[in-house]
């Protein structure tokens, strides 16, 4: 079991916040992409599930990138950066989700995008002709140490929330989780994993306020997007779990949502990266996997379940079966020479209750009945964007 997170300044703290309110347009190359996410978990009766929703900033480079199939979008690698202030081309994105539907793109709307490092502001809105505006924006929360307000706009949802966290812990603290900068590429991620999230909500369903749990992250691909599989699942008393495999296989010239005809075609693929982990909701620790496995199970529903287990060199382990109630999709298309080659890349959302919960983590044994409901998302991309 690995220490808890270190005391860390509020200084500390400050200066991982800071870099949610850049993209490195130093960095950046014709295969860069960004976006800025908040996956929320409302609370529900039975800790944290089964309702999820999604909101979304995502811009990338390219001749013409469609995000979700509408008009061409792309950053410019040539757009003028000056006093902290980045203006980009982004498409804001979201989908709102329970055990019986999903409500998919309820917000889809392109627009430019001003990102200020001294406001601490990222906004996207395009204005119509009515007098209404659609997109997103993301800023600094005032009336705390540190924190995030979000208002989102859709033609079926808007949403207006703050979310913060409590500064404690890897999970409650913004983290500077990858950092890697090459002359050919690299990628930088700030997370920040476990969140309180509180707002107005005016969804499908109707007007409500809602509270629970926040993931947010903020992204940035200076390199090919390759597919990858990545787990976060949540637990009543605030425990998670979370596992990431990117790898490379025969799904990388995938275009759409499809699968093999059989596991074995499914499950061929070469891992590039292993991790995961185990965080106690009591800040009981924090305990680190290296040898990861997430096989889908076709034919199991309309959409496949997922058979996942984790282990590490100390005998400590999770096993599960991930069973699929809902999905959603994002996809990026990227034209190169002119319109004459194209990338596709697509980004499978699945939303899901645990089954046949077992573990031994940090001297405890794990099960459904000690831990509660597990509800979580995994994220199975295909595809490879250029």
């Amino acid at each position: 079991m690995t220490g808890t997170f270190a005391d860390r300044t509020l200084a500390e703290h400050r200066r991982v916040f800071e870099k949610i309110w850049w993209q490195n347009p130093e960095r950046q190359n014709g295969t860069s992409s960004s976006w800025w996410f908040f996956l929320l978990f409302p609370d529900g009766e039975a800790g944290y599930g089964p309702r999820q929703l999604m909101f979304s900033i995502a811009a990338c480079m390219g001749e013409q990138c469609h995000v979700n199939g509408l008009p061409a979008r792309s950053m410019s690698p040539d757009r003028p950066v000056s006093d902290g202030v980045d203006r980009f081309n982004a498409t804001t994105v979201g989908w709102a989700g329970d055990a019986d539907v999903v409500h998919d793109h309820v917000v889809k709307q392109p627009a430019e995008a001003v990102l200020s490092r001294d406001d601490q502001r990222l906004a996207a809105w395009a204005d119509r002709d009515d007098g209404t505006r659609r997109g997103s924006e993301i800023a600094t929360l005032s009336n705390r140490p540190l924190g995030l307000r979000a208002h989102v706009v859709g033609d079926d949802a808007e949403a207006e929330f703050e979310a913060w966290g409590e500064l404690d812990s890897k999970m409650t603290a913004p983290h500077h989780s990858l950092d890697i900068d090459t002359p050919l590429g690299g990628a930088e991620v700030i997370a920040w994993r476990q969140m309180s999230f509180e707002g107005e909500f005016d969804l499908p369903g109707g007007a409500e306020t809602l509270s629970g749990s926040c993931y947010f992250q903020r992204v940035c691909f200076d390199m090919p997007l390759v597919p990858w599989k990545w787990i976060w699942a949540l637990f009543p008393d605030g425990s998670t779990f979370s596992a990431l495999v990117p790898f490379i296989g025969p799904q990388l010239f995938r275009r759409g949502y499809r699968f093999f005809d059989s596991n074995r075609l499914e499950r061929l693929t070469i891992p590039l990266k292993q991790s995961g982990f185990w965080h106690w909701g009591d800040d009981g620790g924090h305990v680190e996997f290296d040898r990861i496995s997430i096989e889908p199970l076709l034919d199991t529903g309309e959409h496949p379940d997922f058979d996942v287990r984790v282990e590490n060199d100390a005998g400590e382990y999770v096993r599960f079966v991930a069973r699929t109630y809902g999905h959603a999709r994002n996809w990026l298309d990227r034209m190169r020479f002119g319109g004459r080659v194209g990338s596709h890349w697509s980004y499978n959302e699945f939303m899901f209750r645990m089954a046949g919960l077992a573990g031994h983590v940090g001297g405890q044994r794990i099960d459904e009945a000690s831990m509660g409901p597990g509800f979580g998302t995994l994220e199975y991309s295909t595809g490879l964007g250029l």
